[in-house]
């Protein structure tokens, strides 16, 4: 059966380090927002209406295909809690919704440990991107909390999958 696991936060949370490990734990798609965007789309500016339903689509058809699905992105709640909650009405597997609760200076703390991507963008950046505690309208969501390492947030992940 397949299981769709989205993982929320702010830019260098730690959430594509988690959807990395757990890709490779479950055998999983790995649908990362910022790459359908950026690199299938060439967006750089706000989410358009196109990459946000390119987004639910592939999630929607993998899982539908009985592939489990983790989607990684910030998904900002304004923007997407009505089509993360299509994809969780629409899949009749278990769906398991995780957001990291950082404060702004953890973002920036994690960010400088990233080269690649401290590279590509740096605070100015990353304080316009930050919205804090953004949860989604209409889903219950786990909060991961700064004090949770990387290995400890992929065995949560797991241990709610039902994996040991």
């Amino acid at each position: 059966m397949s299981i769709l696991i989205v993982l929320r936060g702010n830019s260098g949370s730690g959430k594509s380090a988690v959807a990395r490990a757990l890709q490779q734990e479950l055998d999983a798609a790995w649908i990362e927002q910022d790459y359908f965007r950026r690199v299938v789309l060439g967006e750089t500016g706000n989410y358009s209406p196109l990459s946000i339903e390119l987004i639910e689509h592939a999630a929607s058809l993998t899982l539908s295909r009985g592939r489990t699905v983790i989607l990684d992105g910030m998904f900002n709640a304004s923007t997407y809690s009505e089509p993360l909650v299509r994809l969780r009405d629409g899949h009749p597997g278990p769906s398991l919704f995780y957001a990291y609760d950082l404060t702004l200076e953890e973002t920036l703390l994690r960010h400088q440990s990233r080269p690649h991507k401290a590279a590509d963008f740096g605070e100015k950046e990353m304080r316009g991107w930050y919205r804090g505690w953004n949860p989604l309208l209409g889903i219950a969501e786990v909060r991961i909390l700064a004090t949770e390492s990387l290995q400890a947030t992929v065995l949560r992940v797991l241990a709610d999958v039902g994996l040991p």
